[in-house]
């Protein structure tokens, strides 16, 4: 099964409990990244990989028009159940993967991806597609692994056991490159703390007990030395970690 065949998998039977996740609901999360995103009333907004379509619909608040595209048709559902709910009449959701888009080049002003690009086989071409519709500003907001390569296979081997559809949490320096090699600039990156708490975590993923105790064990050993680079700790009988995040603007050039 190729990679994005397990994602469609992956998100389509546990659409209900990533439409609930607490890393994706954070409503001071979301309003931060679209305050930095210098949306204004004018401006159409394409958000990628929209999932329950949580970052489309907060735009949406701000925008003239806002477009969710995903690849899961379950989560998709979701997301126009949300925007049922929300009211908000400017928002269209549309089944599309981010390496094909069916828009004409420079069809919006903004161009964004949450906590999804680590799930991208070919991220490069996933950029270029994000730019090549985009006319003024691309917005990237996901987790970074450690710099440290061995902390960063480690954290990414964790990761796809956990799902399957995983790709990779990049270091930020790649990231970085990724972006400047689309032919955008970063012209603002903010970081924030995210914690998990561990059983949250798996039981969203949907992650089978035999495999959630290997993880388990992996997560405790990495707490020497901080090994995967998720400072993971153990406080009053739970398993946390905390996912650093990163909020990342990049204007197109042209």
């Amino acid at each position: 099964m190729g990679i994005k065949e397990s994602a469609i998998r992956q998100f389509g039977r546990r659409a209900e409990a990533y439409s609930k996740g607490n890393i994706f609901v954070d409503g001071v999360h979301l309003s931060e990244i679209v305050k930095s995103s210098g949306v204004t009333r004018n401006h159409r907004v394409l958000d990628v990989a929209t999932g329950a379509g949580f970052l489309a619909l907060e735009f949406a608040k701000n925008a003239k028009i806002v477009i969710g595209c995903d690849i899961t048709r379950n989560m998709l559902m979701k997301a126009i159940e949300k925007q049922g709910i929300s009211g908000l009449d400017n928002t269209g959701f549309l089944l599309s993967d981010v390496e094909s888009l069916p828009f004409p080049d420079e069809s919006f002003d903004i161009v964004s991806c949450r906590f999804a690009f680590h799930h991208f086989p070919d991220p490069g071409k996933a950029l270029a597609e994000m730019k090549r519709v985009c006319r003024k500003r691309i917005i990237i907001v996901d987790g970074v692994s450690s710099e440290d390569r061995d902390k960063s296979l480690f954290h990414n081997h964790i990761e796809k056991l956990r799902d399957p559809s995983h790709v990779r949490i990049y270091a930020l320096p790649e990231m970085k490159n990724m972006v400047k090699d689309a032919g955008a600039v970063i012209s603002d990156l903010s970081h924030r703390d995210i914690p998990q708490d561990f059983e949250d975590w798996i039981n969203r993923a949907g992650t089978d007990g035999k495999t959630a105790k290997v993880i388990e064990d992996l997560m405790m050993q990495s707490m020497n030395g901080d090994s995967t680079g998720l400072r993971v700790k153990l406080e009053n009988g739970r398993l946390g970690f905390t996912y650093d995040t990163v909020i990342l603007i990049a204007d197109v050039r042209r």
